[in-house]
């Protein structure tokens, strides 16, 4: 994925606690990264699906790919 301004240190950590420790995609949404969106829109749609124990796994899994995101984006800061 090709960005045009990377993000500073600061903007890069404060996008992986906003996904760590808010909502998972929120942080990538706020680094400009595509797959924020879909980070928290299958984050929304695990919420529900946790009554029929599908969800935990699911947001689980979107948990670590914002935590994967946020490192990434860490990474490749200015």
């Amino acid at each position: 994925m090709e960005k045009t301004k990377k993000n500073s240190q600061g903007i890069a950590i404060a996008c992986l606690l906003c996904n760590v420790l808010v909502i998972p995609g929120l942080g990538s949404i706020i680094a400009k990264r595509k797959e924020g969106v879909t980070q928290l829109i299958v984050f929304i749609i695990a919420i529900p699906l946790m009554f029929i124990l599908i969800g935990f796994p699911l947001a689980f899994a979107m948990w670590v790919w914002g935590l994967v995101s946020g490192v990434n984006e860490l990474n490749e800061c200015e």
